[in-house]
């Protein structure tokens, strides 16, 4: 199990805390106005809390890759929660920007309401027409019909938030997804920490301009599915961390501590480690075209868990047919097309995936043998 001191950077002052899994209670918590649902736990390696310490010593985006599943998008969301959890409402301090392959960079910064700007145009009252304007947010003489995007957001949150308080964390979420001018168009913001909004003035009749609290700029996470390469010139910019799949003991931590109940203990722990197995026998010998990931293996669980008997074991690994039955059992919330759907159909016919599978199980037993305090 692991058990790592987690130090974020809060301006000049250092957030120590120890604990085996981020935000391990999945309990709801209740403000004066809403019931929060806690995120679910996250449990980060040694290297990747290094790295979001870097990230936020030099005010440097954090660009994560990895297979997807691995828990890129639910990092920011994890930081935010355990830095914030004791204002009573993280989001305030925790914001998303999901990228799709029309995404343009301008819709991070701001965006005109060009509808409400018609509207407007077309009503005679004075009254009633200064009474339907939309200010820029946060600042009522920065320009009207103006809706601040993520970034925006951020950068003036930097500004207005207790100075106490650690930076606020921003996830841009696939930026891989968007066109090549995505990430170049972000280049001086993310350097800077700031951008203009060319159709608004100040009272002296100056472009406005959104800064970011250069003593506390935000901690922003990017991830990126490899869908395309990113330009150099980005990438520069970022400090970069590559989250590698789980060990089978980590998938065992990470199922065990959403507290599903049912399988736990030895069982749950030779569940993930079969997982694994079928991982490693569906790369070398599979001809499936995405492999199965922490999602599909926490569907797996609960599949499991919804109609477990509770028998001595889910398998005997020294049977072929045990193995290859439990597997057929429940391959429904694994197989994720249709080339793993017919490997899951009858393992006993797919021989050299089955003996890998059961083979790799056997390592990981070996290696976790050698290693205390696997559970």
């Amino acid at each position: 199990m692991m058990n790592s001191e987690i130090v974020f950077y809060k301006g000049n002052k250092l957030l120590k805390k120890t604990a085996k899994v981020i935000n391990k209670s999945m309990a709801l918590e209740k403000t004066k106005e809403k019931k929060l649902v806690r995120p679910d736990p996250y449990i980060p390696s040694d290297k990747l809390i290094q790295a979001v310490q870097f990230a936020q010593v030099l005010g440097r985006p954090l660009l994560v890759k990895g297979e997807p599943g691995c828990g890129k998008s639910k990092l920011a969301e994890a930081i935010a929660y355990e830095l914030f959890e004791h204002t009573g409402d993280f989001r305030k301090y925790y914001f998303e920007w999901h990228v799709k392959s029309n995404s343009k960079a301008q819709e991070g910064l701001y965006q005109i309401n060009h509808l409400e700007r018609l509207q407007e145009a077309n009503i005679t009252d004075p009254l009633v027409r200064r009474s339907t304007k939309i200010v820029l947010k946060k600042n009522e003489n920065e320009g009207d019909y103006i809706e601040l995007g993520p970034l925006g957001k951020i950068f003036q949150l930097t500004r207005s938030m207790d100075p106490t308080l650690p930076s606020p964390v921003l996830l841009i979420d696939e930026i891989d997804k968007a066109d090549i001018d995505f990430p170049n168009d972000l280049l001086l913001e993310l350097d800077k920490m700031e951008f203009t909004i060319k159709e608004a003035k100040n009272e002296d009749h100056k472009t406005v301009k959104i800064i970011a609290n250069q003593n506390k700029k935000p901690l922003i996470i990017i991830t990126s599915n490899d869908e395309k390469r990113l330009p150099p010139a980005f990438l520069r910019r970022c400090l970069f961390f590559y989250i590698d799949f789980p060990t089978p003991e980590q998938l065992f931590d990470i199922v065990d501590s959403r507290n599903f109940g049912g399988v736990a203990g030895e069982e749950l722990l030779s569940a993930s480690r079969l997982f694994s197995g079928l991982r490693f026998a569906i790369e070398t010998e599979g001809t499936a075209s995405k492999n199965i990931t922490t999602s599909e293996l926490l569907d797996w669980i609960r599949i499991i868990n919804h109609y477990y008997k509770k028998k001595e074991k889910l398998f005997d690994i020294e049977s072929n047919d045990s193995v290859s039955n439990f597997v057929n059992e429940y391959s429904a919330a694994l197989a994720k097309d249709d080339a793993t759907r017919i490997m899951f159909t009858d393992m006993t016919k797919s021989a050299t995936v089955l003996n890998n599978a059961i083979e790799k199980y056997k390592e990981y037993v070996k290696k976790a043998a050698k290693t205390p305090e696997t559970i």
